[in-house]
């Protein structure tokens, strides 16, 4: 599939097949994705590669019973180090900088995963206290994301978009 392909065809998918995807695969996907952009190239993230069942069950849980994190035969959780982005840019570097560089890398790996045949949905909405203890997280390390990946088990639904000139302002 070419990157247009992915990005056109790209939705969040919250229903998986039962078909497991090879280590392999995710390795291939989350070593691409480290080419992501970061601020002074300090690439302040992390990533928990889950394919466990009971840790995703418990991810699962910890993000209020979204039940297609325990479908998809994998979870990568993209976790932010703020502190190695403020070793830098300081409190910038702590409260921004790192999060978009860790929004940059899940935006990578969910066009990879794609490229691959592979669906995924971002989840920001759980608990992060826990995750942060499924995960066993050094203190100050924040789980960001979490992404299901595996093969859609349900249809791709357009969803409405809102127009370019809504939303863009150019300076000529």
């Amino acid at each position: 599939m070419e990157l247009l392909e992915a990005i056109k065809t790209r939705r969040s998918i919250r229903r998986y097949e039962p078909t497991d995807v090879p280590k392999e695969t995710v390795e291939q996907i989350l070593q691409l994705a480290l080419n992501s952009p970061s601020a002074g190239n300090k690439q302040p993230w992390r990533i928990h590669a889950v394919h466990n069942p009971t840790l995703r069950k418990h991810l699962s849980d910890a993000a209020g019973g979204q039940f297609f994190l325990m479908e998809a035969p994998w979870v990568i959780c993209v976790v932010a180090v703020p502190e190695e982005s403020a070793s830098r840019y300081g409190e910038r570097g702590r409260t921004l900088y790192c999060i978009q560089d860790t929004a940059a890398l899940v935006t990578h790996i969910i066009l990879i995963a794609r490229n691959f045949g592979l669906d995924t949905c971002w989840v920001g909405a759980f608990d992060e206290k826990k995750v942060a203890e499924i995960l066993q997280l050094p203190a100050g390390h924040r789980c960001v994301a979490m992404i299901p990946l595996g093969y859609a088990g349900e249809p791709r639904k357009d969803r409405p978009r809102k127009p370019l000139n809504e939303i863009t302002t150019f300076y000529e």
